[in-house]
């Protein structure tokens, strides 16, 4: 385990100053929870450094005082919230093309946009769930479409926050859980989790200068759990089961957000070939470990999430999982 003071502390003296000036992030999912708590951190560490911060999310009213908050810790920052509702996908290409009228590259990529459905499967307008559309559907296309200018990056991080570790086999002839009975809170959290890291692992081996970051949150003090709930269902989880999980166990979304500005900065959750211009790795600490497929899968305790067993058997699907996801998107976006 990665003690947090070691993370704060390196986040508190040794990211401000290793930072360039002039960075360019988007965040997709940083009006509310760990996003947010990573935005504030990320904003606060490049003060007088003059980054350019897109925030994307649907809620205009979550984001005033949040674009106020963000502009008073650092005046140098130029700020764009761009309105748009990430469960479906073409909003993705909407933001994105918005993005690219005014960059050239994006030197941090931070996707923690997410979405829980208890109410079973209930499709949105491009013929997908919700729940999976956030978690994988929405956010490889926002890496996808985004390749080419993180690749102009000097040193460059894409970091999602899901399920490392968490992966599991994938139901092969359905992996959008399409087919009555397989779709399920758990099954469609595993599918996600899996088909994201299989993805990443395949832009880890064609951009071997870009550094991917999957994280495993854990328990975080967010509305995440009361989300998408409702009835008695949503009564018991916003009531009871969410203020004993956020008083007694869960972490808070600021110390989530201190590690994952860590994971997205510093030396050790970086490529070889980019380590040098990251924040040092703390005396303490040694080099991350890298999957199988070159991907930094890290656990709520920023150690490797260790999941190569179920890895090295689902990765003669990645071809299978690219092709579904390529015929979804030729689909949603047409």
């Amino acid at each position: 385990m990665v003690a947090i003071s070691i993370i704060k502390d390196s986040n508190t003296k040794a990211l401000p100053s290793a930072l360039p000036s002039g960075l360019v992030a988007v965040f997709i999912g940083g009006t509310s929870g760990i996003g947010q708590a990573t935005l504030k951190q990320f904003v606060v560490a490049t003060k007088d450094k003059s980054p350019r911060v897109y925030i994307v999310g649907r809620s205009t009213q979550a984001a005033h005082p949040l674009l106020a908050e963000l502009r008073q810790s650092n005046p140098s920052a130029t700020l764009e919230f761009i309105r748009q509702d990430v469960s479906l996908v073409r909003n993705v290409d909407a933001a994105v093309s918005q993005i690219k009228k005014h960059e050239t590259k994006v030197d941090l990529l931070y996707l923690s946009v997410g979405f829980v459905s208890f109410q079973g499967r209930i499709e949105t307008s491009e013929g997908l769930e919700p729940s999976m559309t956030t978690r994988y559907y929405s956010r490889a296309r926002a890496i996808q479409l985004l390749l080419p200018l993180l690749n102009h990056s000097e040193n460059a991080h894409v970091v999602t926050v899901l399920g490392a570790g968490q992966e599991a086999p994938l139901l092969e002839d359905d992996l959008d859980l399409v087919k009555p009975g397989n779709f399920s809170i758990a099954k469609s959290s595993q599918h996600a989790a899996t088909m994201l890291t299989l993805i990443l692992e395949k832009w880890a081996v064609e951009n071997p200068n870009i550094s991917f970051v999957h994280q495993f949150p854990g328990l975080v003090s967010t509305p995440l759990l009361t989300r998408g709930s409702s009835g008695i269902t949503g009564f018991l989880l916003r009531w009871i089961v969410s203020p004993f999980l956020n008083t007694f166990i869960a972490a808070s979304p600021e110390d989530a957000g201190a590690r994952s500005l860590f994971h997205a900065t510093n030396a050790r959750y970086t490529v070889p070939a980019r380590e040098t211009r990251a924040v040092p790795i703390p005396a303490e600490l040694e080099k991350a470990r890298q999957s199988g497929g070159g991907v930094f899968l890290v656990s709520d305790k920023s150690e490797y999430a260790a999941n190569e067993k179920v890895l090295v058997d689902q990765r003669r699907l990645t071809g299978k999982v690219w092709e579904h996801t390529q015929q979804i998107y030729a689909r949603v976006t047409q």
